[in-house]
């Protein structure tokens, strides 16, 4: 893995901030390229890239910390300042609010601007979990003697043992929902929708994905992001059954 990719004197250029970078940007290329084919004002987009930059970054890193407190208290500023433990059900959590008090204020429609977003999103989250892999961040699967092991000597957080690739499953499962996504939008589907089925995608997806990955449990025997997983399938089941309830089509939402 290469957790650098370019070094000189002070200034160092990481794979996984690099990749993270162009997760964003070209998930708001796309969001603003939407925006303007559904007559909002492209601009939103970019208010909505710094608004959910911050927050996402943050968002990681509090529930990580929450999901390895102890690991924490042992070295507080290691974690705080490390490349490497980000949680991403954490960023997703609070870049989501602040999307939505930012769209709220620009008079905008949550679940209009979300269901356009989704794909955008899905996107954004395939390059992003590549970053994981290319910088070997330590959000590794368990030990595996199959062929799809990997191992990450020279990664950010080294394993010298194949392993599973987990970035690179959620990475390709991140695509597929994208273009599953991009076809959706073509339909006439009920506002919320898109969004409702991108949450039950990849809750799935990151659910099955737990258990090959090497994560504490949290509660009932599951990790913490299986626990939120199962709140993204339930939440998008019930907002699919509001929406499919309510009969609103278009922009009406």
């Amino acid at each position: 893995m290469y957790p650098t990719f370019f070094t000189y004197k002070f200034i160092t250029i990481g794979s996984f901030g690099l990749l993270l970078g162009a997760a964003f940007f070209i998930a708001f290329l796309l969001l603003e390229r939407e925006f303007a084919l559904k007559n909002i004002d492209p601009e939103l987009a970019y208010k909505i890239l710094i608004t959910v930059i911050p927050s996402a970054i943050v968002g990681a890193k509090i529930f990580h910390i929450i999901e390895n407190f102890s690991e924490f208290l042992a070295d507080p500023s290691g974690i705080l300042f490390s490349g490497a433990g980000l949680s991403v059900y954490g960023g997703f959590i609070l870049s989501f609010i602040a999307g939505t008090i930012l769209i709220k204020m620009n008079n905008e429609k949550p679940l209009r601007i979300l269901d356009i977003a989704s794909p955008a999103m899905a996107l954004g989250y395939a390059i992003g979990r590549l970053g994981c892999h290319a910088s070997g961040d330590g959000c590794y699967g368990i030990h595996t003697t199959s062929f799809l092991g990997v191992a990450y000597p020279n990664g950010i957080v080294p394993v010298s043992i194949n392993v599973f690739p987990t970035p690179l499953f959620e990475s390709f499962a991140a695509l597929v929902f994208f273009i599953i996504l991009m076809r959706l939008r073509k339909h006439d589907l009920k506002t919320g929708m898109i969004f409702f089925i991108y949450l039950i995608m990849n809750g799935c997806a990151r659910f099955a994905i737990e258990f090959i990955r090497v994560n504490p449990v949290a509660a009932f025997g599951l990790t913490q992001a299986q626990i939120i997983a199962i709140c993204f399938i339930i939440g998008g089941s019930a907002g699919l059954f509001y929406v499919m309830k309510l009969g609103v089509r278009g922009d009406s939402v």
